[in-house]
Parts: C-alpha cells; sequence; structure tokens
C-alpha cells in the first residue's frame, strides 16, 4: 500500500467514526427528525465514497473490497439522486454497517478508533 492510499483510508476511518458517534444511542424517530444529524451523517458517508473513488487501482487489486464499490455508489447516489434517498436505509448503514467499515479501516491502516 503506498502513502497517498495510506492517507486516503486515514480520512476515510475518519469520516467513519465521525458518523459512528454521531449516531451512538440514536433512534430512527430521533434520526428522521433531526435534519441537521442526517445532513452530517449523508455528507460523512458521501466523503467515504469520494475518498474510496481515489484509491490506487493497485490498492483496489491488491485489496479487493466490496466495500469500496459499495461506497463509491452511495456517494453517486447520493449526491446526483439526493431526492430518492430512503433515510431509513441510510439509518440501518449508519448505525449497523459503519461499524463494521470502522473495524476495516482500522485494520488496513493500523490505526486505532481513538
Amino acid at each position: 500500500m503506498n502513502e497517498i492510499d495510506r492517507k486516503i483510508l486515514a480520512s476515510m476511518l475518519e469520516f467513519t467514526l465521525r458518523v459512528d458517534r454521531r449516531m451512538k444511542d440514536v433512534t430512527l424517530d430521533k434520526f428522521v427528525s433531526d435534519l441537521d444529524l442526517q445532513d452530517a451523517v449523508l455528507y460523512a458517508l458521501g466523503q467515504l465514497g469520494e475518498k474510496a473513488n481515489m484509491l490506487s487501482d493497485s490498492f483496489m487489486e491488491s485489496y479487493p473490497r466490496e466495500e469500496w464499490h459499495m461506497l463509491i455508489g452511495l456517494r453517486n447516489r447520493l449526491f446526483h439522486v439526493y431526492e430518492d434517498i430512503k433515510i431509513d436505509m441510510v439509518y440501518e448503514m449508519a448505525k449497523n454497517d459503519v461499524g463494521k467499515l470502522v473495524i476495516l479501516l482500522c485494520d488496513l491502516t493500523g490505526l486505532t478508533r481513538e
């Protein structure tokens, strides 16, 4: 893994940790009613896809994970088809999938949650 990819992954880890912290103890009702929280989470998720799209081809070949392509697709959907976003699906992703991504990124970067 080259230094640029390592920096991108570290940045991705920071965005996943932001989502993870913001979503702690948040219910679906709270998420649906808090537009500022939605905006923050949607922005961070979009940035994850933006960063994943910046990873080098050699990295993608060395670490083929469906997560990279899913994040890129999510970013495209968030930024280009915004009005069709299903907020309950975003909630589920932020509550259930981001934690798994934190673990993956910590493993790849050697960084911790702190």
